[in-house]
């Protein structure tokens, strides 16, 4: 019997999907942002319906907890990384060290990701309380980030029971309350996402200016 191939296009559109379509990988950090904080939030919703999921529910049920924590540092660092190569080119217009795009796409350190995009924030002179309660200047936000980035450098502590060492990912015991966690992020996420949109049309706009004025 001849084994079923797992990526097929069999002309059913039911499930059906196109990925890479716009041919521009670097320009989809956000759209990749967007789609794991969606399933994310999606997960965290379906888990609140959970009877079973929590401290007074069954221990093995917290595992689900590990994915989502997941999709919601890897939203995070996605977002990051959108608003910082979306604004890049705004560091060269100000006359401002550029960054490393390569060495930036293989870095995986919120708080070195937090340095470019406070530098981004400066070329766009953008300030730093980002119409969230937890977010209202950058001790806020590098507080959260570093918290995070202190526990999962690496991105790998929510996707693997060990690290590199064979030692455990997390502390012994380690306790949170998942959806206050998500609560905080999802703030952080939406301003982020916003963020990205308009470093791009500022961008668009400031290209425009800067074009009429070689024109006259």
């Amino acid at each position: 019997m001849r084994r079923k191939r797992l990526f097929i296009h069999d002309g059913n559109t039911d499930g059906s999907v196109v990925l890479n379509w716009a041919g521009n990988p670097e320009g989809e950090f956000k759209l990749f942002a967007e789609a794991f904080h969606s399933v994310g939030k999606e997960a965290v919703t379906a888990l609140r319906q959970n009877p079973y999921f929590g401290i007074d529910g069954i221990p093995i049920e917290d595992f689900r907890a590990y994915p989502i924590v997941f999709l919601y540092r890897h939203a995070l660092e996605l977002y990051m990384k959108a608003v910082i190569l979306i604004g890049a080119p705004m560091l060269t217009i100000r006359k401002m060290t550029a960054i490393d795009r390569q060495a930036l796409l293989k870095d995986h350190d919120l708080d070195t990701l937090t340095k470019h995009l406070e530098r981004v924030f400066e070329a766009y002179g953008w300030e730093w309380d980002l119409g969230a309660p937890d977010f209202k200047s950058l001790e806020d936000f590098r507080k959260a980030v570093s918290e995070l980035n202190a526990l999962d450098k690496g991105s790998n502590a929510f996707r693997y029971p060990t690290n590199t060492k064979g030692d455990a990912s997390l502390p012994s015991n380690f306790r949170f309350n998942l959806f206050a966690f998500c609560e905080v992020l999802d703030s952080l996420l939406l301003a982020l996402q916003g963020a990205a949109i308009g470093a791009s049309e500022e961008l668009e706009a400031t290209h425009e200016t800067l074009s009429e004025g070689t024109n006259e």
